[in-house]
């Protein structure tokens, strides 16, 4: 019969192993995603103007990637106490890092689709810094006490403590996506009806999902206590399920939209501005570049819009806005 020692034991290791499978599977996904769609990185994102959308899009994605490996590394043949800290580091850095540029890019979002309301405006920009500042704060805190978890995991209490860390995040993600809900909602019927609108409520709801359901569970899973639930508690400790799920869903809503402004040839914060996409009903033309706006009171009429890019220089279709994203 087994000793109490040795069952702790095997917990214990069947507890690292989960952490591992967890990182080697966020590491994989993050790899996948990057090669399905590296041929559009390449066409919108290596090429034309510099602007936030870029910034962001190429940042995340590639400290994604550094993270990723580092993670793996470090699960797998990093032995000596102090390089395993050192890594730690740099992976608690860049997991808190790539949080606030993926955090940025919904509160942006939210940014472009009130452009008429200030005090919504002014609250989603301070619920991200008090958000993205809690998790700095809360990561640095307790850095200490989750290496030490890590390196000898706890069998009697998980610290339950360490949810914390994560729970500025799941608030700021589902405030945020609220405020989308609030902004289709109170749309007439005609804007509701725009084809652009729905597209950015659908992709929202899919980036809320996939980065809320991420934290949620690792929430749930740190908040264990039972030893026999330890496996459970640290593939939330590290944290693996919230960085690929929350990186990839971001990035494709960044490359979504990119790819609708390249194909509109029109500037990406204007799809996202209150005052133009209010009026948006659009259906496709014949020649590349060329939309049909549907009017109010005008059902029977259409009238192309011609393609800007062929009429005027590159620099006159974008505007300062582009610069945000």
């Amino acid at each position: 019969m087994p000793t109490p020692i040795l069952v702790d034991y095997i917990i214990a290791e069947t507890a690292l192993i989960h952490s591992t499978e967890v990182a080697v599977a966020s590491a994989a996904l993050i790899v996948y995603d990057h090669v399905i769609t590296f041929d559009q990185e390449v066409d919108l994102f290596w090429t034309g103007r510099r602007d936030a959308s870029r910034f962001f899009y190429l940042s995340i994605r590639y400290l994604g990637l550094v993270q990723a490996f580092i993670s793996v590394y470090m699960h797998l043949h990093v032995s000596d106490p102090a390089l395993f800290k050192g890594l730690l580091i740099a992976n608690v850095a860049l997991i808190t890092l790539g949080a606030a540029l993926c955090q940025a890019v919904i509160a942006l979002r939210v940014w472009y689709l009130f452009t008429r309301n200030r005090r919504i405006r002014v609250f989603a920009a301070s619920l991200y810094i008090l958000c993205i500042g809690s998790t700095m704060v809360l990561s640095g805190t307790l850095f200490d006490q989750f290496f030490q978890e890590m390196v000898h995991p706890s069998l009697t209490k998980s610290p339950t403590i360490f949810a914390l860390v994560y729970a500025p995040g799941f608030v700021n993600h589902s405030v945020l996506f609220s405020l989308k809900v609030y902004r289709f909602m109170t749309s007439d019927r005609f804007q509701r009806r725009s084809s652009l609108l729905k597209g950015f409520l659908k992709e929202g709801l899919i980036m809320y999902a996939c980065a809320t359901g991420s934290l949620l569970y690792t929430i749930t899973a740190l908040s264990l206590t039972n030893v026999a639930q330890l496996d459970i508690y640290y593939t939330g400790l590290q944290g693996g399920l919230v960085v690929g799920a929350t990186i990839v869903s971001v990035c494709h809503a960044l490359l979504s939209i990119r790819s609708i402004s390249a194909t509109l040839h029109v500037d990406p914060a204007w799809l996202l501005n209150h005052a133009e996409l209010s009026r948006v009903q659009w259906t496709k033309g014949d020649s590349e570049g060329e939309i049909f706006v549907e009017l109010h009171g005008s059902s029977d009429t259409e009238f192309p819009m011609t393609n800007l890019s062929q009429t005027l220089p590159p620099d006159a279709v974008s505007s300062s806005g582009s610069d945000l994203l």
